[in-house]
């Protein structure tokens, strides 16, 4: 019997080994791509393994076994000094990159366990910049020992994050005619502030469209129709000036803080939150257009996850701390951060509406 079953239990053992092999060769080992990097980097073997702290010929064969799990020559031996044949030098980014997102993921996911106890809060990428640091600092606060993790999305995944458990707070801009539609049974609203989307020019640019007649072109640079900055401005503003100005657009994109440097550089007027470019505005690097386009009040909006458990109920017990704070503390909250943010005015206190997607 046990004859029968050894033979069974041998290929078994032979095909898990066989699974970790590809044609015979060795399983790849992480440490075959940081040597070649470090080849890469140096330039030599001898710099390379010294580098690794590994005897040359020891680095020389983990070379060769990385290029033998690959099925190609990465170095070309027949020339000196060292030379990478055609198809390693091609690639050489697309190796750094790999062992770069390897790392990052080693990382993410270290960090989700040791966060698992945390917070996590979900925020617009230019509300992450602006105005999050100030409000986190407050919390921090009220509950030095918690631990918060930031992830910075457009609206839409930052509002779906919340929507799907994944992040106890979210932090958005919310209009009327662009809600957050996060309904009232999942999270708890509540307004922080308001910001401004504010239609501005370099100072070149500016003193040329001060003088521009009703239909001529305005060069202009614009988010994306299903982004929120889009739908916000297309619901608002835009119509207008396309009905009076010939709108000539010359760069499109989601990212309210590259539209700022092209708009700083003139290739065009754009509409941007007053708190991205407070410094700007202040330094007149960028001035207002009024008289082109009016600006468009948005809410800053932060929502409570109500099924988030404990951390929920410690959650709102802070902010209800933070908001009985004196009226000089909750204004610092909404002042500019340093090279980042810009003026908003007094906090409006009123519960409201509900939210979408940036």
């Amino acid at each position: 019997m046990r004859t029968e079953t050894a033979a069974p239990q041998r290929a078994a053992r032979q095909a898990a080994a066989d699974n970790g092999r590809t044609w015979g060769v060795a399983p790849m080992e992480l440490k075959w791509l940081d040597d070649y990097i470090a080849l890469i980097e140096t330039g030599t073997f001898s710099a390379a393994a010294e580098r690794r702290h590994v005897s040359q010929p020891a680095f020389s064969r983990r070379i060769q076994m990385l290029e033998e799990w690959l099925g190609v020559t990465l170095i070309d031996r027949t020339r000196k000094p060292l030379q990478f044949t055609p198809v390693a030098a091609d690639n050489q980014a697309a190796f750094r990159n790999l062992v770069a997102r390897i790392y990052e993921f080693r990382a993410v996911l270290k960090s989700e366990a040791l966060d698992s106890a945390g917070v996590t809060i979900a925020a617009q990428h230019t509300l992450a910049a602006a105005f999050v640091p100030r409000f986190l600092d407050q919390l921090r606060r009220l509950g030095p020992d918690q631990n918060f993790r930031i992830r910075s999305e457009n609206r839409a995944d930052s509002v779906a994050m919340l929507m799907r458990g994944q992040a106890e707070i979210l932090i958005t801009y919310d209009t009327a005619q662009t809600p957050c539609s996060v309904p009232p049974q999942l999270a708890v609203r509540h307004v922080l502030g308001q910001d401004n989307m504010v239609l501005v020019a370099n100072p070149a640019l500016h003193r040329q469209l001060s003088q521009v007649r009703e239909g001529e072109r305005v060069p202009m640079l614009c988010y994306p129709p299903d982004s929120f900055f889009g739908q916000t401005v297309r619901a608002e503003v835009l119509p207008e000036l396309m009905r009076r100005q010939q709108v000539v657009v010359r760069c499109v994109s989601e990212f309210a803080m590259g539209l700022r440097e092209l708009a700083l550089v003139g290739q065009g007027a754009a509409w941007l939150p007053s708190l991205l470019i407070h410094d700007e505005l202040r330094r007149g690097a960028l001035l207002p257009l009024e008289d082109l386009g009016r600006s468009v009040a948005m809410d800053i909006a932060v929502f409570f996850a109500v099924l988030a458990g404990e951390k929920g109920e410690m959650l709102m017990h802070q902010f209800r701390a933070l908001h009985g704070a004196p009226e000089s503390e909750r204004h610092a909250l909404l002042q500019p951060l340093p090279n980042a943010a810009a003026p908003s005015p007094t906090p409006q206190r009123r519960r409201a509406a509900r939210p979408t997607r940036r």
